[in-house]
Parts: C-alpha cells; structure tokens; sequence
C-alpha cells in the first residue's frame, strides 16, 4: 500500500510539472493619474485566466477574476468581480490585444446571450483603446 501511495505522488508532481512548463504568467500595470489597473495573466495553450485589480484614487480595490479564449492577438473573455460596496457579483466581458510588450484593452458593443454579457465581435474596436496595461517586471 505504501508503493502504491508513493507512486501515485510522483505521478501528480510529474503531471504538474508538465502543465506547469506550459503556462506563461505575466503581470502588467495601467496608471491614470490616481487610477491602477493591474492584470496577473497566466496563458495555457488557447486559453487565459487570472486577476483584475482596479483602484480608484485610493479607494478601497475591486478584484476580479478573468478568463477566456485566445484568438491569435486577442483575449476575449469576462471579468468576474464584486463592485465596491456591493453584495453580488457582477460578470462583464473583457477584450485585450497583444501589442509588443503591452496589452490593449478594447470595447464593443455588448449583447446579453443567456443571462452573460458578450461583446458582438464584429463590434469590438481598440482605438481609442480603453486603457493601456504596460509590462512589470
């Protein structure tokens, strides 16, 4: 029973491993003035995931978590977040376009398709860009 248990730990930190090696994090940063936005994005194969941190003049912060598909350039997904002060969560959809070493926060026109917010992708424009996420170090 114990080879058993041993072999089966190694098997999870070598499946890990594996996935782990394929994800690619990134952090990035928008300042306007005294408003921060900060993205932590970690990219795996056609998707993305991760946090939206928005303060707004020293505020109290709204965090979120984002997720979606990769299409070439472009991350389309929503942003799952509590607005300050509120109970609930609210669920909107995010656009980002890759631009060197910096990400392009676009808008769109939105439809609601079964209860979610959803750009019309033909809508979707990035100039003016909504804000611009610089890469941290």
């Amino acid at each position: 029973m114990r080879r058993f248990s041993v072999f089966l730990l190694l098997l999870c930190f070598a499946c890990n491993s594996d996935k782990a090696s394929k994800q690619h994090e990134e952090y990035y940063m928008h300042v306007d003035g005294r408003d921060t936005s900060r993205l932590r994005l970690v990219r795996y194969e056609n998707r993305f995931f991760g946090t939206y941190t928005h303060t707004k003049g020293g505020v109290a912060p709204v965090i979120g978590e984002i997720n979606g598909d990769i299409k070439g350039d472009t991350l389309i997904g929503d942003n799952h977040y509590t607005p300050y002060r509120w109970k609930e969560k609210k669920r909107v959809p995010i656009v980002l376009l890759k631009n060197g070493d910096t990400y392009i926060e676009g808008d769109g026109k939105k439809i609601e398709f079964m209860g979610v917010l959803t750009f019309i992708e033909w809508t979707i424009l990035f100039d003016p860009p909504k804000r611009v996420y610089k890469k941290v170090e």
